[in-house]
């Protein structure tokens, strides 16, 4: 499942910091050597890795003489699929796929009565790390860190005891009571409340990827999510879909007309 948050503004950061951060508007991206290091190029200079964006999602191809490329780690032959916050390494260099952090409050810590239906519907997937490839379910909040008794324990010279909590409030996830920088989308951040699609990173090897509905839907209150209530009468004026019980009428006109010509055909054709 391709799970991309909206990106309205989508940077490449070279952390030699010798180049400006690049937006990343649609198109093609083309990145070459230049006297100053890794950047930009154009036209005809050759190029080491292009950067696609469209409504697809976010693509890497690397030219068929490079080597040594690798995005979080992984080494890359020649394309690979990229979302906010990924680190890629090329040429002895980095370079870091920022996004636009949507700034929401915080949900106060007491909230009641809790769903817990919505908070299944989160979970935090493993990209990289000890943990990669693991799903981790936002029933309950998860204490991160190296602590023996954290929930999702991991480890590393920038890892703190308790380094963070992801709680689901709600069908909401926040991050928050974080020891030390986390990495959202490329953003280090202390808290936020985060959406589907978001990558969350601890220290450079530690990522998790939220999965679960768009904020969009799981911030909508229970009775716009199907189930009875009062409020939904205030819905009435909305328009409803065309289904169905609405194409019979003519389905069912169009066999009449048929079977007429039918019958018509069967009278007068004997004779």
């Amino acid at each position: 499942m391709l799970d991309f948050p909206p990106m309205n503004e989508l940077r490449l950061r070279f952390c030699d910091g010798e180049q400006p951060d690049l937006v990343l508007g649609s198109g093609v991206h083309a990145l070459g050597r230049l006297p100053t290091g890794l950047g930009p190029v154009e036209g005809e200079q050759p190029w080491l890795l292009q950067i696609c964006s469209d409504r697809r999602g976010i693509w890497l191809t690397v030219a068929d003489d490079v080597r040594c490329v690798h995005v979080n780690g992984r080494p890359v032959q020649h394309v690979a699929l990229l979302r906010a916050g990924d680190s890629i390494h090329v040429d002895g260099g980095e370079l870091l796929l920022t996004a636009a952090i949507e700034q929401r409050p915080l949900p106060a810590r007491a909230v009641t009565p809790r769903d817990s239906v919505a908070n299944l519907r989160l979970s935090l997937r493993g990209i990289g790390g000890q943990h990669h490839g693991r799903s981790i379910s936002l029933e309950k909040p998860r204490r991160i860190g190296r602590a023996a008794d954290a929930d999702i324990r991991i480890e590393g010279p920038g890892i703190a005891d308790q380094h963070a909590v992801i709680e689901g409030v709600n069908g909401m996830a926040v991050l928050r009571d974080a020891g030390a920088d986390v990495l959202l989308n490329g953003h280090r951040v202390r808290e936020a409340v985060l959406q589907a699609g978001d990558q969350i990173a601890f220290d450079v090897q530690h990522r998790f990827v939220l999965e679960g509905p768009p904020a969009s839907i799981a911030t909508l209150p229970t009775g716009r999510r199907g189930t009875t209530s009062p409020a939904a009468s205030e819905d009435d004026h909305l328009p409803r879909p065309r289904g169905l019980i609405v194409r019979v009428p003519w389905l069912l006109l169009a066999a009449l007309l048929m079977a007429a010509m039918l019958a018509l055909l069967l009278v007068y054709g004997t004779r």
